[in-house]
């Protein structure tokens, strides 16, 4: 089995014109979402198609739902009250 380390090390060495750069994103999230949140600050500076995938929602969306996934479950916060419809 390889290890996220060695995977982490092959992404940073492969540009874009090699098989890794050919990948589609939504297979780059399910890699990027494997490896330990403090690294994606330097898989982001590889290449301007991995910074984008790391400032686009899909990404933290994916990676929240692995993590947490009772988060989704929650009821959203319905916002603030509108101005005139408080009683007092």
């Amino acid at each position: 089995m390889l290890s996220l380390h060695f995977l982490f090390d092959s992404l940073m060495t492969d540009r874009s014109d090699g098989p890794i750069g050919r990948l589609p994103e939504h297979l780059l999230v399910e890699i990027f979402i494997h490896v330990p949140v403090c690294e994606w600050v330097q898989i982001a500076c590889v290449n301007k198609q991995w910074a984008s995938i790391f400032q686009g929602d899909s990404l933290w969306q994916t990676a929240i739902a692995r993590n947490w996934p009772s988060a989704g479950l929650r009821k959203r916060w319905p916002g603030p009250i509108p101005r005139g419809s408080a009683r007092r």
